[in-house]
């Protein structure tokens, strides 16, 4: 598949670690939640309220793909398809030990 992924077992040793991030795997539809944290983040958060972020996907042979990423703020929700591997997105997949 041509999307961005990552093992199964990766991705929730990760969310482990990571208590900001909250992982769902039902069959095989993944949702993965999490509210940005940093400073840097922080700083740019509409009307100074909290951040969303939703990743979509779908779990085969225990690698997961993600198909759409979700953004839920006081703006409202922005919902954005993901295209190819290498979506600049899910860039911060690659740096998951």
């Amino acid at each position: 598949m041509d999307l961005p992924s990552i093992s199964r077992k990766r991705l929730l040793t990760y969310v482990d670690i990571n208590r900001q991030f909250t992982l769902s795997i039902k069959e095989e539809k993944v949702e993965l939640h999490f509210f940005p944290n940093t400073p840097e983040a922080i700083q740019h958060f509409p009307g100074g309220g909290e951040v969303e972020h939703i990743m979509l996907g779908i779990l085969k042979d225990d690698v997961i793909y993600f198909t759409e990423f979700i953004t839920r703020s006081s703006l409202g929700e922005t919902r954005t398809k993901l295209e190819g591997k290498d979506d600049p997105v899910m860039e911060w997949l690659k740096y998951v030990d």
